[in-house]
């Protein structure tokens, strides 16, 4: 198979095929808390993409130059990565905090509990061993430049459906919905009408 062939196939399944969100239901809980907003969304998947790519670039370093060889990979590699994505997301905080006031205030909590995201610690884990959460892998672990690919494909993924679902929200907002459904129930059955719809890239390209 071509190479860049390949690469795409990866990045797509990741991003669409399996998406995180809406396809394996992983980091649910800052996709409903920070959706209501498009500004905040933009933000945090700005965020998300920087953390969850420089996380896994780290953890693959970290995996096969430090826990492997040492022989306690199995052992300590969840709390090494959480360690790692801890770290990045302090740096992302200082630097969001410095430069956008108004961002860092909308976001408000969510943006340290990208540390305790799952999707961030989820890509690293699946990147290091594939087949740990998903049948999107090779035969073979990533290597590093398959492991940046994947998690592209991942973080991007989780922006454009956190993005659009934010969108959607926001007319929500403004629609004639009933008083009841109104808030967390009309954005749950959305949810569940658009992950259908993602339903229909299954399949596609063999994946």
């Amino acid at each position: 198979m071509n190479e860049a062939w390949r690469y795409f196939l990866l990045f797509f399944g990741a991003t669409l095929v399996a998406n995180i969100l809406l396809i394996r239901f992983i980091a649910l809980c800052p996709f409903f808390g920070v959706s209501g907003s498009l500004e905040t969304s933009l933000g945090m998947s700005i965020s998300v993409v920087f953390v969850m790519v420089m996380a896994t670039s780290v953890s693959w370093v970290a995996w096969n130059y430090i826990l492997e060889p040492l022989g306690v990979g199995e052992f300590l590699y969840i709390p090494a990565f959480i360690l790692i994505i801890a770290s990045l997301v302090q740096f992302v905080e200082m630097v969001i905090k410095k430069t956008s006031q108004p961002l860092y205030r909308a976001m408000g909590i969510y943006l340290p509990l990208i540390t305790t995201n799952c999707a961030v610690l989820a890509a690293a884990t699946e990147s290091v061993k594939p087949g740990f959460f998903t049948k999107l892998n090779i035969a073979y672990h990533y290597g590093f430049i398959e492991s940046v690919v994947y998690t592209l494909g991942v973080a991007v993924g989780f922006s454009i459906v956190l993005i659009i679902f934010a969108a959607m929200r926001e007319r929500l907002d403004l629609a004639p919905v009933p008083k009841f459904f109104r808030g967390i129930p009309i954005a749950f059955i959305t949810a569940a009408l658009f992950s259908l719809a993602f339903m229909g890239f299954a399949g596609m390209f063999g994946l």
